[in-house]
């Protein structure tokens, strides 16, 4: 049976992108050999978000840019939910020390998160702690990857990575 991870993707810059060209190359191989299959269903920039309609898949580039919306956090909350969507993965591309705000309330809606967001390091300890043992108490994945500057490619790698970890971890659990 083949796992689906429903990642969301908050940051459509180079790793971002980089995150998003690598899944759909290693798709086939994934589907044949891991039974996993990586699916964007909301990409968002810092103010416009794509969400995925019905119809021909893997062209969000061109439908991002035609059919992107203005958004809020609670819109793509609302959105996963109202469709269903499981096996969430929020994945933080951004520098926003905002949205990284908003990790505890992600893992509360269900989200696994992953974050390449520095600002991070910019919140309180506590608030760190929050997002630990919120992640803890919902059997949720939380895992900030700290990277050096520059190199986009290594961060979607690792971002790729740590999605199919928890890709087989939803497998061991199903």
């Amino acid at each position: 049976m083949t796992q689906r991870i429903n990642i969301v993707l908050f940051g459509i810059g180079k790793t971002g992108s980089a995150l998003i060209n690598k899944a759909v190359k290693s798709r086939k191989d994934l589907a044949i050999d891991e039974q996993i299959e990586l699916r964007f269903p909301v990409i968002t920039n810092s103010t416009v978000a794509f969400f995925e309609k019905e119809g021909p898949k893997y062209s969000w580039e061109a439908n991002f840019i035609q059919f992107g919306v203005p958004f809020k956090l609670e819109d793509v909350v609302d959105y996963v939910h109202a469709n269903n969507l499981d096996n969430l993965v929020a994945v933080d591309a951004t520098g926003s020390a905002d949205f990284a705000a908003q990790y505890a309330g992600l893992l509360k809606s269900g989200f696994n998160v992953l974050s390449i967001n520095d600002t991070l390091g910019t919140l309180k300890d506590s608030h760190e702690n929050e997002i630990l043992r919120t992640a803890l108490n919902r059997g949720l994945e939380y895992n900030f990857i700290k990277l050096p500057k520059g190199n986009d490619k290594a961060a979607a790698n690792e971002l790729f990575e740590a999605i199919l970890a928890i890709a087989q971890k939803r497998k061991a659990v199903a």
